[in-house]
Parts: C-alpha cells; sequence; structure tokens
C-alpha cells in the first residue's frame, strides 16, 4: 500500500513523501520504496524492513545497471567492495566501490563504471543500460519500441521490423 503524505496539508508547495507499509520485508518491487528507487524512511511502517537501498551512501547516483542488480550488490562483502580492480586503460587501480559510483583516471581522465550485467568494468561513454531489455549494451545499440528489443546500428533499421531509430530519423 502506497500513502502519500504532507506536513502541511494546506500548503500549495508541501512536499509529497512517498511511503510503503510493506508486510513482507521491501526487497521486492511490491515496495513503493525500492520501486522508486528510493530506501525506506523513519516514517514508512514496513515490517522487518529489508529494503537493499537502506545500504547504499548517496542513492542520487545509483546507475540503472546497479538497481536492476541490486540483489547482487548487497551479496558483495565490504573486503570485495574494497578490493583494487585494474581499470582498462592500464593506468591505476580503483576500488570496486568507487567503480559502482563511477571512477574517472586521474592519468587519462577516461571514465569508468562496473557492470554487474557484463560482470567487469567498462568506459562510461561507451556502453548505458536499457531498462526495458534490463541489460547493459553497446553505445552503438537502441531500443525498438515497436519491437520491444534491443538491435544494433543507431542509423541503421531495426533488425526485427525495419524501423528507424529517432537519431537515424533525425539524420536522415
Amino acid at each position: 500500500m502506497v500513502i502519500l503524505s504532507s506536513h502541511h496539508p494546506h500548503s500549495m508547495d508541501a512536499t509529497l513523501e512517498m511511503t510503503c507499509h510493506c508486510k513482507m520485508s521491501c526487497d521486492s518491487r511490491r515496495c513503493a520504496c525500492l520501486k522508486l528507487g528510493q530506501a525506506c524512511k523513519s516514517n514508512c511502517s514496513c515490517r522487518g524492513c529489508k529494503n537493499p537501498l537502506n545500504s547504499i551512501k548517496n542513492l542520487d547516483c545509483l546507475n540503472p545497471c546497479l538497481l536492476s542488480n541490486i540483489k547482487a550488490y548487497q551479496k558483495l562483502s565490504n573486503r570485495q567492495l574494497s578490493q583494487a580492480q585494474e581499470l582498462p586503460c592500464g593506468c591505476e587501480e580503483a576500488s570496486l566501490q568507487s567503480l559502482i559510483d563511477g571512477y574517472e583516471c586521474s592519468d587519462c581522465g577516461d571514465e569508468y563504471r562496473y557492470s554487474f550485467c557484463w560482470k567487469m568494468i567498462i568506459e562510461e561513454n561507451h556502453t548505458w543500460h536499457c531498462e526495458t531489455c534490463n541489460q547493459c549494451r553497446e553505445y552503438r545499440e537502441w531500443h525498438c519500441k515497436h519491437c520491444n528489443k534491443c538491435t544494433y546500428g543507431l542509423s541503421l533499421p531495426c533488425e526485427g521490423c525495419g524501423r528507424k531509430s529517432d537519431i537515424a530519423k533525425m539524420i536522415g
């Protein structure tokens, strides 16, 4: 059950706050807070709360890949999160936790993050996470709304239905 509450009900600009009333631990997408990508709050009346987002320090930095794979993240130990990983550029190492949050190499300036979908470090600007397919994709792929699946080639027609991407329509 979802409750929208405000601190001052008669105020026009009252801040609406989402709360949940979960009875089964808040660890599924039925939880209103988890569905919105937020931790449960003190004014939620959930019982036995196990919302995996409660343990995330900075929810504003969550990428869609992490959100889709939050249970895999939860299984990581502090030792695993602090373990150094070599960056693909070879310039330096960074902790897995910093790669989950997004990391910029201090030497070359390339940006990296950890992809839970591919179980590897990826260059930030070369990939994206399709929230419909729930998978990380190469930057040259796009999601066809008609076929409801990802296809290769931003300027090429969809492999399934032949329709063009929005980018292909703009350029020609």
